[in-house]
């Protein structure tokens, strides 16, 4: 799930280009069992990541780790569908959007970080429940977790759709600007950009209507694969993910240390990922099992996918009923011990 300001995105593309990594120039070169190039937006919840590579954990695994930061989606499911890459991190429902189909490339096979208050909306003082926006203007980034949110929410407590409010479009970096306007009811950002919009508009009473706490599990960030790769060298997946929670380990044994690793990866200040603590959390090996499931037992995950296809048909950014069966791999995390 991507959480970043315009101006942070905009010095981190540049600073890419300059490195030479944008997408175009990387390659995962399929085929190689002891390389893997993953791509993943600019949020923290990915930092396990960058954790295994900095402490070495991928080396003893014996596998290479390529790191490409790129909040672009369609920049991502293109290079996935190339080849370009061979993994790719971002939420269930984000995963089900472009035009997937039963046969495009890429793969849940892992979870990575759970969203517990990180995404969500602020309402003015009119607006004491979701149930009050019907007929309101809302506005919202269309494929960010928050707008899944907001149909979750409506349906849950009033049986309402999102399409029962006046929605407007905007990019989630803009909310505290676009929230100026006495006309929009709520806005959908994410953090810090939700904690900005409340301290900023005091003068409406402004407040966290709801967010991805008040919605079980919905907003998760899972690992894939390149399908045709996973079938090729399903190894260096296994040690891949290995040294991925190995990272999440250490992580919440040693916070300290491993804080300020992933903070310069985003190029923010160790204070700032702090206060991002209360709105996320990683999953650790044993729980990622949970979710994804065993060899013989589909995990929560396979209800998350069903859950957020339904909210993504219902708004239309997917277009055909994908089932989690084909689109999620057990076998992968049940080979870690």
């Amino acid at each position: 799930m991507p959480k970043t300001l315009k101006t942070l995105l905009l010095c981190l593309v540049a600073a890419l280009a300059a490195a030479g990594l944008t997408n175009e120039r990387a390659h995962a070169e399929v085929g190689n069992p002891n390389k893997v190039t993953c791509m993943y937006p600019v949020w923290v919840g990915y930092g396990p990541i960058h954790i295994a590579n900095e402490l070495g954990s991928f080396k003893e695994e014996g596998i290479e780790v390529q790191e490409i930061l790129d909040d672009d989606m369609p920049n991502g499911v293109a290079a996935m569908e190339r080849g370009d890459i061979d993994c790719y991190l971002r939420t269930v429902g984000e995963y089900q959007g472009l035009g997937r189909r039963k046969d495009t490339q890429g793969i849940i096979i892992g979870t990575i970080d759970l969203s517990t208050g990180g995404d969500g909306w602020v309402a003015d003082q009119s607006i004491k429940s979701v149930c009050d926006l019907k007929g309101k203007t809302i506005a919202v980034e269309p494929n960010l977790p928050a707008r899944l949110i907001m149909q979750m929410a409506l349906k849950k407590e009033c049986n309402l759709s999102i399409k029962d409010t006046t929605l407007t479009d905007i990019a989630a970096a803009d909310a505290i600007g676009v929230f100026t306007d006495p006309k929009v009811a709520a806005i959908g950002t994410y953090e810090p950009v939700l904690s900005q919009v409340v301290a900023a508009h005091k003068e409406r009473g402004a407040h966290i209507l709801v967010s991805s706490k008040d919605q079980k599990d919905l907003i998760l960030d899972i690992i894939m694969a390149h399908t045709g790769e996973l079938k090729a060298n399903p190894d260096k997946y296994v040690k891949f993910l290995r040294a991925i929670y190995r990272a999440v380990d250490y992580f919440n044994a040693n916070q300290e240390t491993a804080i300020p690793i992933i903070a310069k990866q985003f190029s923010i200040t160790a204070d700032d990922f702090k206060a991002t603590l209360p709105n996320f959390r990683y999953t650790p090996l044993a729980e990622a099992k949970e979710f994804i499931g065993t060899v013989d037992k589909e995990g929560r995950v396979y209800e998350i996918f069903n859950e957020a296809m339904d909210l993504n048909l219902e708004f239309g950014s997917s277009d055909v009923k994908l089932v989690p069966q084909d689109h999620i791999d057990r076998s992968i995390i049940n080979k870690i011990q």
